[in-house]
């Protein structure tokens, strides 16, 4: 059943007073991930874990890199290993990833995806390629260009030093 939560794009923020005359860039592209995490969000039906952001970034992972232990993605997420243990918990729960123990050394978790799982992470990259196609619908490509560029540089001005 589709979650009610994603049945109407919220409103965006309220102007304030106290942010004008600042750089406007910034807050349209909050308000353009918000827009894109909503469209994606609308068209799923699974409710559950895959709603939370750090089970789709486990997902991603082992999509990518395939089977994987849980220690390594802890490494690669940046996650504590209880936290990602308990997601994997929920994710095993509900078929979208299948733990087993390393044959080399049982002390091991290897995690990977399952049928479900697979299915689920396909019809995401989907989703989100019809989002972005439409996101950049009439751009030329010096314009896309452009844009990434002028994006990219704002990424690296955030980035910790």
């Amino acid at each position: 059943m589709k979650d009610q939560q994603f049945s109407v794009l919220p409103q965006p923020m309220p102007e304030r007073e106290e942010l004008r005359g600042l750089p406007q860039a910034p807050r349209i592209i909050m308000e353009i991930s918000r827009m894109l995490r909503y469209r994606v969000r609308s068209k799923e039906t699974e409710a559950g874990v895959m709603q939370s952001h750090a089970a789709r970034l486990l997902m991603a992972h082992l999509a990518v890199c395939g089977k994987m232990s849980q220690l390594a993605l802890a490494e690669k997420t940046h996650f504590s290993t209880p936290t990602v243990s308990i997601l994997l918990r929920k994710m095993e729960q509900e078929g979208y990833v299948l733990r087993m123990p390393d044959e080399r050394d049982r002390r091991v978790m290897l995690v990977s995806l399952t049928k479900k799982g697979i299915t689920f992470d396909r019809e995401h990259l989907d989703r989100i390629s019809e989002n972005d196609r439409r996101a950049t619908a009439g751009f030329t490509p010096e314009e896309e260009e452009i844009l990434v560029s002028l994006l990219l540089r704002m990424q690296d001005n955030l980035k910790e030093r």
